[in-house]
């Protein structure tokens, strides 16, 4: 445990994705870098910033951290260790610590695939990112996704679905649930499979942290598929690493005149792998991991694999729709779904955004007599009372002032306000203790 101790201590003075570290552990190990006196840190192969920071020997947080771990279940992948992914310590800017909780796969033996695409998925997209992760899971592979909403989260569920292994790399702390209302997918996810995050414990879930996450997700993978993205679409920043780290890349492809699979249209005009079915992905890769996989299953997968509903209202998948099926949800022959707005994933331009029902909810407020409405910051009924208002910091009343009174809002509706989404969560986990606001499925905020 005392090398753990130092692991982190000096994970927390270098920083994610930060390759600095690489040479420092070609010479020395990390109790023999705490130990280091000034002159010692100073002739040391890195820059000034670092070397500043490898001065602090504290080891408050380090200890928290290693405590919390050591309760929790969490296991440490570090640099050094015998089972840490070699196809991660082949990338130019590898983690050097993860924190792992559930059962990790074997890295070095088990073929892994990333699942990746957009936030806002037509059904089609939504049957073959199901379909993609349930056949790939069935025969062996290990689906790897971020856990983010729409492709990601669903793909994941089908590897659920097929009893198999998936892997969620996080872009916060391995005790943060983001998005939040995924946490009974992340609970699922660590049965058979593992979250894992070179982010400490208690790290908010920041805008910058995404990219970075990436590379971790197409690093661990031998390949990553794109299920449906337009061109601006954060998958394809996946998509862009995983070509850098020299790793295959594979696309689904859409309707030419569909926006929704421009991008990966585009990839499979670039020269990505086309996939009509997860039997082409495992072509590519049977040979090479005949000791993994499972070919002779892939028929029985492909005559079970399709979409279950149920398994995602299970899980609380609550998927977005596409600007046009937004549009045709208003005619008369479209599915009848009541719309509610979801969080937009740092990242990703703020999106028109649908969650799925099956049977719309009847409105109590419909037929109510209207009654004058307050100004943003007086309170109203079921409000709590003025005096919680005047204790309020500035950026909680401002953020509460921005919270519409009559229909919840997800956090990109509150980036409006100016505010970064690490303001936003601590205050709005302030307003909520304060009762002032409340949590709902799908990371929506409402007025109390």
């Amino acid at each position: 445990m005392k090398d753990r101790l130092f692991e982190i201590w000096l994970s927390l003075r270098v920083g994610p994705a930060n390759p600095a570290f690489i040479p420092l552990l070609e010479q020395y190990n990390p109790y023999e870098l705490f130990s280091m006196s000034e002159d010692d840190v100073e002739g040391l192969p890195c820059d000034d910033q670092l070397k500043q920071k490898l001065r602090d020997k504290n080891l408050e947080e380090s200890h928290r951290i290693l405590t919390y771990c050591r309760n929790h279940r969490v296991e440490l992948l570090f640099w050094q260790d015998g089972h840490y992914p070699l196809a991660l310590r082949a990338l130019k800017d590898p983690p050097m610590l993860l924190y792992c909780k559930g059962k990790l796969p074997d890295f070095n033996k088990d073929l892994c695939i990333a699942v990746v695409g957009t936030r806002t998925m037509s059904e089609y997209g939504k049957r073959m990112a199901y379909k993609i992760g349930y056949e790939l899971s069935y025969v062996g592979a290990v689906v790897v996704s971020g856990m983010a909403l729409g492709v990601d989260a669903v793909a994941a569920a089908g590897a659920i679905a097929a009893k198999g292994c998936t892997v969620a790399v996080l872009g916060c702390g391995i005790d943060v649930v983001y998005p939040v209302a995924h946490k009974s997918l992340m609970n699922e996810i660590m049965r058979d499979g593992a979250v894992i995050t070179e982010y400490p414990p208690a790290t908010r879930p920041l805008r910058h942290h995404f990219p970075q996450r990436n590379r971790i997700i197409s690093g661990l993978s031998q390949g990553t598929v794109v299920v449906e993205a337009s061109r601006d679409s954060g998958a394809l920043i996946t998509a862009k690493t995983a070509i850098a780290q020299g790793r295959d890349i594979f696309a689904v492809p859409g309707n030419v005149d569909d926006q929704h699979a421009s991008g990966t249209n585009q990839l499979i005009f670039d020269g990505a792998g086309v996939v009509l079915k997860p039997g082409d992905i495992l072509d590519h890769y049977s040979f090479f991991y005949r000791d993994a996989l499972r070919p002779d299953l892939l028929t029985l997968a492909e005559s079970r694999s399709e979409l279950d509903e149920k398994v995602l209202e299970r899980l609380e998948i609550y998927v977005r729709k596409s600007p046009d099926e937004m549009k045709n949800a208003k005619s008369p022959t479209a599915d009848r779904h009541r719309m509610k707005p979801v969080e937009s994933a740092p990242g990703e331009p703020a999106k028109s955004a649908g969650r799925e029902q099956e049977k719309p909810i009847p409105d109590p407020r419909t037929n109510a007599p209207k009654r004058p409405v307050p100004p943003p910051s007086e309170p109203r009924t079921g409000d709590q009372s003025e005096q919680a208002l005047l204790s309020l910091t500035e950026t909680q009343r401002k953020l509460f002032e921005a919270l519409p009174l009559d229909h919840a809002v997800a956090v990109d509706y509150l980036m409006k306000a100016g505010f970064s989404m690490s303001e936003i969560m601590s205050a709005m986990t302030m307003l909520e203790i304060k009762g002032l606001v409340v949590a709902l499925p799908g990371g929506l905020y409402s007025r109390k």
